[in-house]
This record gives C-alpha cells, sequence and structure tokens, in this order.
C-alpha cells in the first residue's frame, strides 16, 4: 500500500497527534535516520561517552565514608558534570534543529519532492537557533525550580515549542517566547500531557537498557567487601550505561515529533478562533 503524505497544518486531537507522530516516523525513517546519523549522532557518541567519564570520575574520586576527602574532590567534579550538562545541550539543540529542518523542508515541498542535500544548508541555522532558545530555556527553567517545582514545569511546558516556531516562523527570540507562551496556553494541559507522554517514553528505552547495568551495580555493592563508593564495575557497565545514553537521547525525536504536530494543531486553532477581517467600504 503507498504511503500517504502526512499533512502538518491540520488541526488535531490529542490522540491523532500521537498516532500521526508515530505514523510520520514510520514513513520517514529511512530519511530521517541517515540524516540523524550522519549530522548528529558523532556528537551523540561523544555525549555518551562525556556521561560515562563523568560517572566513573565520580565513582572513583567520591567516597562518601570520607567526608574530607569528599569534600576536596567536590570541587573538579562539578566541573565535569558542568561541562557535560553544557555539551548535552548542545546535542539537545543539534538534533531538534536537525530534525525540524527535515520537517520545515518537508512541509514546504511535500513528501518524495526534495533531496536530503537540500536540507544541509539550514543545518547550521536552524541548530544555532535552537541552542539560543534552549540556554534561555534552561535558564528560564532553572529560575523556576529555584522558586519551586512547579513554576519551573510551568515555564518547560509554557515555553516547549520555543524552537519549532524558530525555525517555521524566522521569527526573533523575543517574539517566539511570547508566540509560544499563548499558543501553550490555549491547550496548555494537552501540551503537557504530550510532553510527558514524550519523555516517559524515551525514560522507558533508557530504563529497559540499563536494567543490566543496575542489577550490576546492585550486585556489586552487595558483595563488595569494600564498603566504598570505589567499586569497581566490568567494563561491559559502562557501555551500557554509554548506550543507554546515546539511545535515549536519539529516541528525543519522538517527543519533537508530539511537538510538532502540537504546534501546527495550535497555530490552525489559533488562525480558525480569529474572526475574518472586515474591509471597510467607503
Amino acid at each position: 500500500m503507498a504511503e500517504k503524505e502526512i499533512q502538518f497544518r491540520k488541526k488535531r486531537e490529542l490522540g491523532d497527534i500521537i498516532t500521526d507522530s508515530f505514523e510520520f516516523l514510520k514513513q520517514e525513517y529511512n530519511p530521517v535516520s541517515k540524516l540523524v546519523f550522519t549530522y548528529v549522532f558523532p556528537f551523540v557518541l561523544i555525549y555518551g561517552i562525556l556521561q560515562v567519564y563523568v560517572q566513573m570520575r565520580v565513582m572513583v574520586n567520591i567516597d562518601f565514608t570520607d567526608q574530607e576527602t569528599m569534600l576536596a574532590n567536590i570541587g573538579p567534579i562539578y566541573m565535569n558534570v558542568f561541562l557535560s550538562s553544557l555539551f548535552g545541550l548542545f546535542v539537545q539543540s543539534l538534533l531538534p534543529g536537525t530534525y525540524y529542518s527535515y520537517i520545515e523542508i518537508y512541509v514546504k515541498k511535500g513528501k518524495g519532492n526534495f533531496e536530503l542535500s537540500e536540507i544541509t544548508p539550514l543545518l547550521f541555522s536552524n541548530g544555532l537557533l535552537a541552542l539560543g532558545a534552549n540556554l534561555v530555556l534552561f535558564i528560564a527553567v532553572m529560575l523556576g525550580v529555584i522558586m519551586c517545582i512547579l513554576p519551573g514545569l510551568y515555564i518547560a511546558n509554557t515555553l516547549s515549542i520555543v524552537v519549532i516556531i524558530l525555525i517555521f516562523e524566522k521569527k526573533r527570540l523575543g517574539d517566539a517566547l511570547t508566540r509560544s507562551w499563548n499558543l501553550v496556553n490555549s491547550q496548555w494541559w494537552n501540551t503537557l500531557l504530550i510532553n510527558l507522554l514524550g519523555l516517559l517514553i524515551v525514560g522507558a528505552v533508557s530504563f529497559v537498557i540499563s536494567i543490566p547495568s543496575m542489577l550490576a551495580g546492585i550486585g556489586s555493592n552487595i558483595f563488595s567487601l569494600q564498603e566504598t563508593a570505589t567499586t569497581e564495575y566490568p567494563d561491559w557497565y559502562w557501555v551500557l550505561i554509554g548506550t543507554a545514553t546515546i539511545v535515549s537521547t536519539i529516541f528525543y525525536v519522538i517527543p519533537y515529533t508530539f511537538l510538532a504536530f502540537q504546534y501546527f494543531n495550535l497555530d490552525e486553532r489559533t488562525k480558525i478562533s480569529q474572526p475574518p477581517v472586515q474591509h471597510l467600504q467607503d
């Protein structure tokens, strides 16, 4: 059966957003995979290695039974975690920047009417837009979390479509933040459910991959003769930790797809709700 082109610019209910998202990923799996693995995966691989390195440094240098040594080593550890988080932010900007570039051309030209080479010129500018938006969003969410968890959750959800607005509407950052605020607040709870479902899927994938490593960690701590945090784990444990990071990062294309369909859904609903302009006759 021939695959049909999926129309993004369409009003959808919550269930339709989920089903159409998976249908789009199913149909466009090959070109999207080729694009992501060419331009994004090398950085995701570095990010996975970096995460393993940071965790190994934490386990080797932090001994909770020796408070003095722990306090002496915690500064460099914090710096490693901070740098790893910054690189993770870069990766989580490069991925949607690349993926939304594909959707942008798909929406403009239609299914099968373009080559991947047409997307390449968009990657740098869209990735940069995503990075700037994510930096502002990260700061805003952190400030909200510091005030209380709920403000952070509210800000994260309300501004969750800023990146796609920047890419599709080419607005300035301030205008994109306002636009996201207005659109999401028209269906705030639906957007929250979409975000939570996407995160649950990514978390479930990461959890399943991490089960053997978690069991290894529990077993090592139970049977270790030393009651310290310096237990040595087998190499395959660290391979699984890195694999879980890499796979879960790539799987973020699922919540990004949810948000893309939600953005167009909200945009279409806003257009429908606006009354036509009446032109006065002389």
